[in-house]
């Protein structure tokens, strides 16, 4: 058989309501990070009755990665879909227009949390590999299909502990995070942490000697914003700022107690060309300065996850094999792009050295967008992506 773009397209287009149902089920699942076991199973049945032979990996137990290898019958290179499992959250003020796990369809469009970021990518790849297996496409080399757990939380569990284990490797690959159906080479980097104060717990009707756990994550906090405003004057050609936040803070165990705790979570983005050891060391430079000053600014510092900036050059051989294999499917060329936000592959390329750009369908920031209560994905789009995985694995391995 020819595998050729009419080809494709008649295939995915006959078989529609198989990857429909797929994606439906999919988004039905919750698996917001530290729970993403159902959502496991789902895509491990799925894969498995497809014929695939599916390995778990899991760091923490009941927090599953999967692997499952595709191998051809001759040698040669080997391409990796990366996908994630979790998902943000539902917001707790507003649930969407049918619900966080609806995977209702309406004008078009599959409703749901995880829809967008990123369940329409993850079962995009695994219906691209099932239909060209079905069809007897045969890869000259093999095709990872790879689910990760934790990346919401920075991969420590996910990607990062597979990448130890050199259970990543390959020679290019497609992320499958949303990108708004763009061609997304470069992406920011990140540090996650959090810092803690701790103090006496006293009665508040009692002046407090000195500053309790609260009042000093308080200052602190005031003089890390400090860092956010000098990187507002930071213009970067092409991409967003670079930026700090203070995202969540948590004190105290009564209204009528000076709190003897005070965590607080640091979220800085990173721009291409950064350096995160350097930027972390203004972090805590600014918070040893505090302590000198004042013995009492004493603190724990924990850092969850230190993601590196990704960055692939437009003109590498595989980003014109994904321009190619788009345009022969979609009949116009993908826009290349770029974002602050980050994702697994940024680990997977520091790591292993592979083109791995981010290749979506859904929209990654805006109306609809990941994260958001309206979070949706366009079906007829879902479908074409299947079509551009498919067609990318046909020139890439044949």
């Amino acid at each position: 058989m020819d595998f050729t773009p009419t080809v494709i397209d008649n295939y995915v287009e006959s078989n529609r309501d198989e990857a429909i149902a797929c994606l439906v089920e999919a988004v039905q699942i919750p698996s917001v990070t530290g729970d993403e076991l159902a959502f496991s199973k789902v895509l491990k049945r799925r894969m498995e009755e497809n014929g695939l032979t599916v390995e778990t990996d899991a760091e923490v137990e009941g927090r599953p990665n999967l692997l499952a290898d595709w191998q051809g019958t001759r040698p040669g290179k080997r391409f990796v879909f990366n996908g994630h499992m979790d998902v943000f959250p539902p917001d707790t003020v507003d649930p969407g227009p049918f619900g966080p796990w609806a995977g209702t369809i309406s004008d078009g469009w599959l409703f749901g949390r995880g829809a967008a970021d990123m369940k329409s990518g993850d079962c995009a790849a695994l219906m691209a590999v099932a239909f060209l297996r079905r069809m007897g496409f045969d890869p000259k080399g093999s095709v990872l299909l790879s689910y990760m757990v934790d990346e919401e939380n920075g991969g420590t569990h996910g990607v990062q502990y597979l990448l130890k284990k050199n259970k990543l490797q390959g020679d290019f690959g497609i992320c499958m995070d949303c990108s708004a159906g763009k061609l997304l080479v470069t992406h920011g980097g990140g540090i996650r942490a959090s810092c803690t104060y701790t103090s006496e717990p006293r009665h508040s009707s009692i002046r407090y000697p000195g500053k309790n756990a609260l009042r000093k994550a308080a200052v602190a906090i005031n003089e890390l914003y400090k860092i956010d405003d000098r990187l507002g004057t930071v213009y970067p050609e092409n991409f967003d700022q670079p930026c700090m936040s203070i995202n969540l803070l948590h004190a105290g165990t009564a209204a009528n107690v000076h709190p003897a705790q005070a965590t607080f979570t640091i979220d800085r983005r990173l721009v291409p060309g950064e350096d995160r050891y350097a930027a972390l060391k203004e972090i805590t430079d600014t918070l040893d300065r505090l302590k000198e000053d004042d013995a009492e600014f004493d603190y724990q510092f924990e850092i969850s996850s230190m993601s590196p900036y990704l960055d692939i050059p437009e003109d590498d051989p595989f980003i014109q094999l994904l321009q190619k294999s788009y345009e022969q499917i979609m009949g116009k060329p993908v826009e290349i792009f770029r974002r602050a936000g980050g994702s697994d592959a940024s680990f997977i390329r520091e790591s292993t050295g592979m083109p791995i750009p981010n290749f979506g369908v859904a929209e990654d920031r805006g109306e609809g967008g990941s994260g958001r209560p309206d979070e949706r994905v366009n079906v007829q789009g879902y479908l074409d992506f299947i079509k551009v995985y498919m067609m990318a694995v046909v020139n890439a391995l044949s």
